[in-house]
């Protein structure tokens, strides 16, 4: 497989992944959930913006 059949291969994988993960937002949600954006209850991971798990713990 040369570099440009490479490339052309991984693009089509990916708008094939980009149309699965984005065709409702229930999709979305669990594509983001999956890949570690957010967490199963649906907050966002604080290493994204999400907030900071070490201050909301108790001391």
């Amino acid at each position: 497989m040369t570099d440009e059949k490479r490339r052309a291969a991984i693009k089509v994988l990916i708008a094939k992944r980009t149309a699965t993960n984005t065709a409702s937002p229930a999709a979305a949600r669990a594509a983001l959930i999956e890949e570690g954006i957010y967490t199963k209850d649906g907050e966002l991971r604080a290493t994204f913006g999400g907030p900071d798990e070490k201050a909301t713990r108790a001391v």
